[in-house]
């Protein structure tokens, strides 16, 4: 069947009000990082992300078999193609789910924000599109796994789809932003180019490492262990083991898997060594979510309670602030602002 395009619209003035609007309520933090930019790009770097929250309710808040998972999936990934027939349906669907959550009225407004991702200059359009195929693919595919599994499985099986899970969730997003740059400061030769694109999947591991062990506690106890079950075996766990207060061996694997995340943060001056000095706001703009996750993963170190406590550990906001108002000071060093990377990672 031939794919129908959404309909033009003649003003997307409210549309564009309403995608400001939700990108707080579904992220605080981003919402906040996300004001270094300017014009066209927090445009096309807004719309890019919000299509991400619909996927990632779709893989992490709405259950249901693998047929239906899937099938939200498809509807999502055909709409991304211009079909406004499955972006009705998931719209529609979604406004029929109970709670009144706002990544549910998301998907329920989800034309609204596909009008405003197909007004995006093509080469926007493009980074978004394919950044959310290899997204909601991914997540398609370990969502539907998952729905066929014991609910008692983890959710990965090995550290290679453990790096492999924060690329399809995450790493693919630094491309999507790299491109999205790149249409406005183009590198100066081919090979830095290429060297950028290489480098930008390591800053969004880096923060999805980090969520995964921060949001440990919760992701557990609701039944999603991210922690891969080859980790398990070795120290003959399972995912119940890592919320029960003192078990032996809990503690390791969360070093573990904090280490790769500052091993992954450790890669972020790499990457910003690519951006031009003098593009402050998008250096900053990727500076400060590195700069908050090596804060928080000190911070859960010092909680006595983590990784078994009942709730993710909160970097208070004095911190959140101090980090991002520190490196104002460093932004137009490369050299500064390794250290200042280094020296929390």
């Amino acid at each position: 069947m031939a794919s129908r395009a959404l309909p033009p619209t003649r003003d997307l003035s409210p549309d564009r009000a309403f995608c400001r609007a939700m990108l707080p309520r579904v992220s605080r933090t981003f919402a906040i990082n996300i004001r270094l930019l300017r014009g066209s790009l927090s445009e096309a770097v807004r719309i890019g992300y919000l299509l991400c929250r619909a996927a990632d309710t779709l893989e992490d808040a709405w259950p249901g078999s693998a047929g239906e998972i899937g099938a939200r999936f498809d509807r999502l990934i055909a709409a991304l193609a211009g079909d406004r027939t499955p972006a009705a349906e998931l719209s529609g669907a979604a406004a029929g789910v109970d709670g009144g959550r706002a990544e549910f009225e998301l998907l329920a407004e989800l034309p609204r924000v596909l009008r405003v991702h197909a007004a995006l200059p093509p080469a926007d359009r493009e980074a978004v599109t394919s950044c959310l195929r290899t997204l909601a693919t991914g997540m398609r595919r370990y969502a539907t796994r998952a729905a066929g599994r014991s609910a008692a499985s983890p959710y990965l099986d090995d550290e290679r789809e453990l790096h492999d899970y924060c690329f399809v969730v995450a790493g693919c997003v630094g491309i999507m932003l790299t491109r999205l740059f790149a249409t406005r400061v183009p590198a100066r030769d081919p090979a830095t180019e290429e060297r950028r694109l290489a480098l930008a999947p390591a800053v969004g591991e880096a923060l999805q490492l980090t969520n995964i062990l921060l949001d440990w506690p919760a992701d557990v106890r609701r039944g999603r262990c991210f922690v891969p079950g080859a980790w398990l075996e070795e120290r003959g766990l399972v995912p119940a083991d890592l919320v029960a207060p003192g078990r032996p061996g809990v503690r390791e694997i969360a070093g573990r898997l904090e280490a790769l995340a500052r091993a992954a943060l450790a890669r972020v001056p790499d990457y910003l060594d690519l951006v031009p000095t003098r593009c402050v706001r998008y250096r900053l703009f990727c500076l400060w979510p590195a700069l908050w996750a090596a804060a928080s993963l000190g911070h859960a170190r010092r909680d006595p309670e983590f990784p078994w406590g009942p709730r993710r550990p909160r970097l208070p906001r004095r911190q959140l602030w101090g980090a991002a108002l520190g490196s104002l000071l460093v932004a137009h060093d490369p050299r500064a602002t390794r250290r200042m990377v280094l020296a929390r990672a």
